[in-house]
């Protein structure tokens, strides 16, 4: 009678494994080299990115008209947000517990105190209150308005914060900017569009 022990079945499992080990490796490598499997990552600051297929990235929609939309001030009062004036303004997405949303406040608040350009402040999650509070914590001299149904985040395809939007007077998207925009993004924008320096 024959005995069959573990021993020469053992190497025949080690070299199969082997061969999957080898074969996934190789596959994940070149995986890295289709431009198209980095579609869905985002960059949110340089150096450092961040992939999750149920948040997906902006729209582009620089050049397209800035959709009018029905939002509410903060005392709850129905604001229609979008509409051409003539006058360029500055739209910016956010929310109080956004980290980088937080940063961007000085430069918001002083480039209105600097530009001759209505700046406008879209928070699509907090309370109103949180909202106020959040204003008076950071100095904001900016209208705030809430957006709690998410109807401008649809309408222009907002995927992560903060955003910003520059339109121009005929309502025109002439610039948007994903993530943290700092002061001297602002002054490039600003001074193009209201010849201030």
């Amino acid at each position: 009678m024959t005995r069959v022990t573990g021993r020469r079945r053992f190497p025949l499992s080690a070299a199969a494994i082997l061969v999957v080990s080898v074969a996934g490796g190789w596959l994940l490598s070149r995986a890295g080299d289709d431009p198209s499997s980095n579609e869905g990552v985002v960059v949110l600051s340089p150096g450092s990115t961040s992939q999750d297929p149920t948040i997906g990235t902006n729209a582009l929609n620089t050049g397209k008209a800035f959709p009018v939309v029905e939002v509410e001030s903060l005392d709850g009062a129905a604001i229609t947000l979008g509409e051409p004036t003539g006058k360029p303004f500055l739209v910016n997405f956010w929310y109080s517990t956004c980290e980088p949303c937080k940063r961007e406040m000085p430069a918001l608040v002083a480039a209105r105190d600097r530009y001759d350009i209505d700046i406008v402040g879209v928070n699509p999650r907090d309370s109103a209150e949180v909202a106020r509070d959040f204003a008076d914590d950071y100095g904001i001299t900016y209208s705030l308005l809430r957006d709690p149904n998410g109807a401008s985040l649809v309408a222009l395809g907002v995927g992560t914060f903060p955003m910003t939007y520059l339109v121009g007077g005929d309502g025109t998207i002439l610039e948007q900017h994903a993530g943290e925009i700092t002061a001297g993004k602002l002054d490039r924008m600003l001074t193009a569009i209201t010849g201030s320096q």
